[in-house]
C-alpha cells in the first residue's frame, strides 16, 4: 500500500478504522491512490461551485477529487470523465463503507475491490450490490465552474413546498395498500425518503441515512423494513434500529393523509 492510500485511508476513516481497512485489503489489491480531499461550503441553496482549473488534481481528464462539504455528513466523489464531463457520486463504497479512489475509467474501492461505473454509480464489480448515490451537477465551459446541487429531488417524485412533500394516492396509488413502501428524493431535500403503509394501517415515514456511517439505506419490501449494507444494520419501519451496528434510529418526519393524498412534513 503506497503512503498515499494508507494516508487517506486514515484522514477519512479515523485511525482505528483506517488500520482495519489496510489489514482488510487483499494482497493483490491495485495501488489506486484515492482522490485528494478538499473541504469547501455550499450556498443556501445547497449548491457547491467549484472553480474546475483551481484544483489540478481534477482539472485533467481522467482526474478526480474527493469533496467534503460542510454541514453534509456524506463526502463527494468528483470525477472529470469527459473533455467537458463531470460526475458526482458518494465517495462511501456500499459494501463496507470504505473511501473511494478513482483509476481514471471506475470508481474502485481499495479495501475489497468493488467497481463501480463512474458515470452513474452503477456496481461494475462486486462484493458491492448496491449502486452509488449520484448527485445532480452542471458544468459551465465558459466560467469553466462545476455546480453541483445537493439537494435536487429525483424526476417524478414530489419536492418540498413549505416543509412539506405531498403524494397524492393518483400519483402512488399503492400508498392505500397496508404493508406497502414508496421512496423517492424529494427536490429541495435531496435525500431518499422512504413511506411506509403499515400492515395496520397506520403510515411512518423516514430518511434514508443510516446512522452509523452516513450509508444509504434500502427498503425490504417483503419484510418491510430497512437495511444499510455498508455494515448490515438494519431498521424498522419506523426507523428504529433492529440490528446493529448502528445505535441511533433513522431521522423520522411527521407524516398524515388527507381523502387524496399522504402528506410527510418536517422535511428539512
Amino acid at each position: 500500500m503506497s503512503t498515499s492510500r494508507r494516508g487517506f485511508l486514515k484522514g477519512m476513516l479515523g485511525t482505528g478504522a483506517a488500520g482495519a481497512a489496510a489489514t482488510a485489503l487483499p494482497g493483490c489489491a491495485p495501488d489506486i491512490d484515492p482522490a485528494p480531499v478538499t473541504d469547501v461550503s455550499a450556498s443556501d441553496a445547497g449548491v457547491v461551485d467549484l472553480l474546475v482549473p483551481r484544483y489540478p488534481d481534477l482539472a485533467r481528464e481522467g482526474g478526480a477529487l474527493t469533496v467534503r462539504v460542510g454541514g453534509e455528513k456524506t463526502p463527494l466523489l468528483v470525477t472529470h470523465t469527459g473533455r467537458d464531463t463531470y460526475s458526482v457520486l458518494s465517495s462511501i463504497c456500499t459494501h463496507a463503507g470504505c473511501p473511494l479512489g478513482f483509476d481514471g475509467r471506475e470508481v474502485v474501492c481499495p479495501c475489497h475491490l468493488s467497481k463501480f461505473n463512474a458515470v452513474d454509480g452503477a456496481v461494475t464489480q462486486r462484493p458491492a450490490t448496491v449502486g452509488l448515490r449520484k448527485f445532480a451537477s452542471r458544468f459551465n465551459p465558459g466560467t469553466q465552474v462545476l455546480s453541483i446541487d445537493l439537494r435536487a429531488g429525483e424526476g417524478g417524485f414530489p419536492s418540498v413546498v413549505n416543509g412539506e412533500v405531498r403524494l397524492p394516492f393518483a400519483q402512488f396509488p399503492t400508498l392505500k395498500d397496508n404493508g406497502s413502501v414508496v421512496d423517492g428524493v424529494p427536490g429541495g431535500y435531496g435525500k431518499r425518503i422512504f413511506i411506509f403503509r403499515l400492515q395496520d394501517g397506520s403510515l411512518s415515514a423516514v430518511d434514508s441515512i443510516c446512522t452509523h456511517q452516513e450509508c444509504e439505506v434500502s427498503s425490504r419490501p417483503e419484510q418491510l423494513d430497512l437495511i444499510c449494507y455498508c455494515h448490515n444494520s438494519t431498521f424498522s419501519a419506523q426507523g428504529d434500529v433492529t440490528n446493529p451496528p448502528a445505535v441511533l434510529p433513522l431521522k423520522k418526519f411527521t407524516v398524515t393523509e388527507t381523502a387524496d393524498a399522504v402528506v410527510v412534513s418536517n422535511v428539512r
